[in-house]
């Protein structure tokens, strides 16, 4: 028996970790399923509301490692307000199958709840999610960990608090891990994508992506801008009109191209503490609205060709949990935005091992943390 197994079922029979009898779930439902693992809905008993199970592929060794590794994370911060809950752990007796019991989100994610209501947001609003987003980024890295995949799918909404989700792939600092796989590249610190087999990502990587999440929450869709452009000529997305100037500054900052020249998590969660609103950007000359509402269209377009109805698209923006995997999609064919690039693209902006490595990712810079659900169908829209 490995020693990662007999760790975990130690901490099982000693109650360090709640144990939930199995048989007190209800109307138990697959949502999602992936390389790592699958996520289930439940109605618990015992906490009288739903809740998401999610077990992990168990694959001999590495099973325990993983699991054992997520769960360190989760108990490390899950006192937050702005991180996904987690309730304790569960055991089907039938499969001798493990299963996380997480926080069902019902409001979806970051990304679909922005398209969906950004008219309805204003600043006071916006603000208060940057902080959300921000808080819970400063409860991980005050335990020393790296989330090294935070982007606008693994940001969940529920009753209108924001929630940092997918805790599977963070680790501790002192862990010598530089995968490519997992994360979207728009997200990505520039420096990471430069040179992912020598960077090793730290807090400052995630500093990056928040000013990317920052900006989205100002402009209320992904970013757009090449990849070819972030990593050899280090522009970034413009700012939105009607944005304050303190805000710009803030994350302006976080997603400055020298790692060493990015503010902390402190320094910008005090910076949004102390932010004014009395100065507003605006540019007479930007068009960014017309080219939004063309890339929407362009969307739509994309959607009405697969068949995909509105009010399947409604469905699928209701219910959100993590799973750190790559999804596998039932009845719909994978949809990419216009921002994800090819490797074509960067083809002479990075290593050849960084080419290599997004080719064998499914889909270029698709996510793979969000659960969307329609029914009984299963898949992942990007």
């Amino acid at each position: 028996m490995s020693s990662k197994k007999v760790s975990f079922e130690s901490a099982l029979k000693n109650n360090y970790i709640k144990k939930f009898d199995y048989t007190k779930f209800e109307n138990i439902e697959r949502i999602a399923s992936g390389g790592f693992g699958t996520v289930y809905r439940a109605k618990s008993l015992i906490l009288s509301k739903l809740v998401a199970l999610k077990c992990l592929h168990e694959d001999y060794e590495s099973f325990y490692e993983k699991f054992v590794k997520e769960l360190t994370n989760i108990l490390a911060v899950n006192y937050h307000d702005n991180i996904i809950n987690f309730y304790g752990v569960s055991k089907d007796p039938s499969t001798e199958t493990y299963y996380l019991v997480l926080q069902y989100a019902k409001d979806g994610d970051l990304r679909t709840y922005l398209r969906n209501n950004f008219n309805t947001l204003n600043w006071k609003i916006k603000i208060q999610m940057a902080k959300d987003i921000t808080s819970g980024l400063y409860c991980i890295h005050e335990k020393n960990i790296v989330h090294r995949d935070l982007h606008s799918k693994n940001v969940l909404v529920h009753e209108g608090n924001l929630l940092i989700t997918d805790l599977g792939l963070p680790q501790p600092l002192d862990t010598n891990s530089n995968s490519f796989k997992g994360g979207m590249l728009a997200y990505s610190d520039p420096e990471y994508l430069r040179n992912p087999l020598i960077y090793k990502r730290s807090k400052a990587s995630d500093i990056y992506s928040l000013g990317v999440l920052l900006w989205e929450i100002s402009s209320g869709r992904p970013p757009n801008l090449e990849i070819t452009k972030i990593i050899k000529n280090g522009e970034r997305e413009r700012p939105i009109n009607g944005t304050p100037e303190d805000y710009i500054i803030i994350y302006s900052n976080a997603w400055k191209d020298d790692p060493d020249q990015r503010p902390t998590i402190k320094n910008i969660f005090d910076s949004l503490e102390n932010i004014k609103l009395e100065n507003i950007y605006n540019d007479p000359n930007d068009n960014q609205e017309a080219y939004f509402n063309n890339q929407s269209r362009a969307s739509m377009d994309i959607f009405s060709k697969d068949s995909v109805s509105q009010a399947s698209m409604d469905e699928f923006s209701k219910d959100s949990i993590s799973l750190s995997s790559s999804f596998t999609t039932s009845n719909l064919e994978e949809v990419t935005e216009v921002w994800q690039v090819s490797t074509e693209n960067i083809k002479d902006h990075v290593p050849d091992q960084t080419l290599t490595d997004l080719a064998n990712l499914e889909i270029t810079g698709i996510d793979n943390s969000s659960i969307y659900e329609n029914n009984s169908s299963i898949s992942n829209i990007s």
